[in-house]
């Protein structure tokens, strides 16, 4: 189902609204109640297949000449260059932290704080 986002030309706010089917419906500002909302373009995701995901990686030729090198600072560059500004995840913090400071992951361990 689409999301929309609308400008509140009142209150300059900007808010999403989740809309079943294509009829219009007239929304609000839950900010400041005005109802001078205007549509505005919205960015949007494409997710890329498992083998899509997987032959990018191989096709990458900074990521294979890392693992090449044997060097652990770059991956965690290439990490950070393909996550696009994005989080890591909780689980990953420990090993990216390790890879950036040039330290491979031990064997066998487990993150800080799992049991």
């Amino acid at each position: 189902m689409p999301i929309y986002e609308f400008s509140c030309s009142s209150c300059g706010q900007k808010i999403s609204v989740y809309q079943q089917g294509f009829t219009a419906i007239a929304h609000s500002c839950p900010h400041c109640g005005s109802d001078k909302l205007e549509r505005i373009f919205s960015s949007f995701a494409v997710r890329k297949t498992d083998r899509q995901v997987y032959e990018e990686i191989r096709s990458d030729r900074q990521f294979e000449r890392a693992l090449k090198q044997n060097d652990p600072k770059a991956i965690a560059q290439w990490v950070e260059r393909t996550g696009r500004g994005d989080k890591v995840p909780d689980e990953c913090e420990e090993t990216i932290g390790r890879l950036a400071k040039g330290e491979w992951p031990k064997k066998g361990s487990q993150p800080s704080g799992s049991e």
